[in-house]
């Protein structure tokens, strides 16, 4: 399978990073768990996953036109990105009202939104970036960086894994666990849990700004993770085929 390729310039792409984060466009309450709904088929191409991920979102639309009121809800409430911002407050909120958001894709449309957010936040940022530029970032993101992130280097990775440590059994973390601890596998001997997983593309390693932040917010997700689970969280950074780059972390996983 091939992988995504982005359509923009790259500096302008990395320029919007910081805002993207700062705005929680990527939050699930946003653009769903994506790596939960990419993982739901086995797909015949990237083109077939995009499509699914659009139709997903045409009915998680309809489901609010019909739903709203009877949770007590506006259909603008579902459309607002700020509600995860007040951590409190989103995490009160039901089962019901998060699952119409959180389990379905979102529309073409919908990332036009998004899109415009992004481009208010970002506009004057010396990068010259257009409206269509920034709806391409949400695109790519989401869509994207999902297919080539999760189809590609995740499974190839694993395979990596599976194939230097065929005693141990890699089980995909779901949506919600990934989204609250960034662990995208747990790994296990004989039943019992060893470590987990997180696995991220050679820029993870870079120093840029965004990067440091992103990676400072992981730490602290791998120790709530060990907290309740009394298990270590370990970083695998790879390529798209699985070629592991830190090589040291095959060493922390043969000692465990």
């Amino acid at each position: 399978m091939d992988e995504f390729v982005l359509g923009i310039d790259k500096d302008k792409f990395r320029s919007t990073n910081a805002k993207w984060n700062e705005l929680m466009l990527n939050d699930p309450w946003s653009v769903g768990y994506v790596s939960t709904l990419i993982e739901a088929s086995n797909w015949k191409s990237k083109e077939e996953w995009e499509e699914t991920y659009y139709a997903s979102g045409a009915v998680r639309n309809r489901l609010i036109e019909e739903n709203a009121a009877k949770l007590g809800y506006t259909k603008e409430f579902f459309n607002d990105t700020t509600v995860p911002h007040n951590k409190a407050k989103y995490y009160a909120l039901s089962w019901d009202v998060k699952n119409l958001n959180t389990q379905k894709g979102r529309t073409k449309e919908d990332f036009r939104a998004k899109g415009k957010i992004l481009y208010d936040a970002v506009k004057n940022n010396g990068y010259g970036l257009t409206l269509d530029e920034c709806i391409e970032c949400v695109r790519f993101r989401v869509i994207c960086e999902t297919w080539n992130g999760i189809i590609l280097r995740e499974n190839n990775t694993v395979a990596t894994l599976k194939r230097l440590f065929p005693n141990l059994t890699f089980e995909k973390a779901e949506g919600e666990m990934d989204h609250t601890y960034a662990v995208d596998f747990q790994v296990f001997n004989s039943g019992k849990l060893v470590c987990a997983i997180q696995i991220k593309p050679k820029t993870y390693q870079s120093n840029a700004p965004y990067i440091q932040k992103a990676r400072a917010a992981n730490a602290n997700k791998y120790a709530a993770y060990k907290e309740k689970y009394g298990a270590s969280v370990l970083t695998v950074i790879s390529t798209s085929k699985g070629e592991i780059i830190n090589t040291e972390v095959i060493n922390q996983i043969k000692k465990l």
